[in-house]
């Protein structure tokens, strides 16, 4: 049907928000993941057992890596920012030297 009435271009957003629709079903969570490297499996169920269980429920992350953090992870959820990286640990520190 999308190819007859020339809609072919709708696919993506057709899929995005079917997915979208299924995880809302299941009781989960998107939110994005930042880290400094590419992190293991282990690493990545340990963030998502302790954040799932912050949330109340089951959180699925859009992972990417950002050498420039230099260490640490940045979790994006909605409206609620948790930074952890030492880029940001450092941003502070130069703020409060130049604040006194």
């Amino acid at each position: 049907m999308l190819v007859e009435k020339r809609r072919i271009f709708f696919v993506k957003k057709i899929i995005k928000s079917f997915l979208k629709l299924c995880s809302e079903q299941r009781g989960e969570i998107k939110a994005s993941l930042v880290s400094c490297k590419k992190l293991s499996e282990k690493e990545l169920n340990e963030i998502s057992v302790q954040f799932s269980q912050s949330m109340g429920s089951k959180v699925k992350f859009d992972l990417s890596v950002d050498e420039s953090l230099i260490g640490g992870v940045k979790i994006q959820l909605g409206s609620l920012m948790v930074d952890t990286s030492i880029k940001n640990k450092l941003k502070q520190y130069e703020q409060l030297m130049v604040e006194k």
